[in-house]
Parts: structure tokens; C-alpha cells; sequence
């Protein structure tokens, strides 16, 4: 698998916690996408005009952030249930 060797780590006080690093995982939605380590939560892009972190690859699902930009690093902010405003860089 050709990766873009980028990683991106997740902070915040977040309900769930899906804080931690991110690897890249592979291509989705004509975009990389990215799997914390060990846990079924994803970065990834939705499509149209969002990058997500859920548990759900493809779809929004419930307790999840939304970051509303073209690229992934700055705030995704809770939608759905999903507690705190989560903080990513790349690392």
C-alpha cells in the first residue's frame, strides 16, 4: 500500500475519547484517510466539503466532528452527541 507517511494526532477532553494518533489507512473518497491505532475511528473526508472523525467509514453515524475546510489540521467540532472540540495536527 503507497502511503503519504502523514499522521495526525487527535487532543481534547472528548466524549468518546478518540483522542491519539492517527496512520494513514489507505484511500477513501478520492482522499487518504486515517485509523487510530488498535480502535475502529477514522479521519476521513466525506465526500463534499467535510472531514470527519467517526467510527463510521462512509457516512457520518452518531457522536461524531466535523471540520468544514480542505485541509485536516485546526478544530472538527462535536455533532450528534460527540462531547468537546477536538484539535488535530499533524505530527
Amino acid at each position: 500500500m503507497v502511503t503519504d507517511e502523514k499522521s495526525y494526532d487527535v487532543t481534547g477532553e472528548l466524549t468518546p475519547d478518540v483522542t491519539g494518533t492517527y496512520n494513514d489507512a489507505g484511500e477513501f473518497n478520492g482522499k487518504r484517510y486515517y485509523q487510530l491505532a488498535g480502535n475502529g475511528w477514522y479521519i476521513h473526508w466525506d465526500g463534499d466539503i467535510n472531514w470527519l472523525i467517526n467510527d463510521n467509514l462512509g457516512g457520518p453515524g452518531a457522536n461524531f466532528w466535523r471540520r468544514s475546510q480542505p485541509t485536516i489540521p485546526g478544530q472538527f467540532f462535536p455533532q450528534d452527541g460527540a462531547v468537546g472540540i477536538a484539535t488535530v495536527t499533524e505530527i
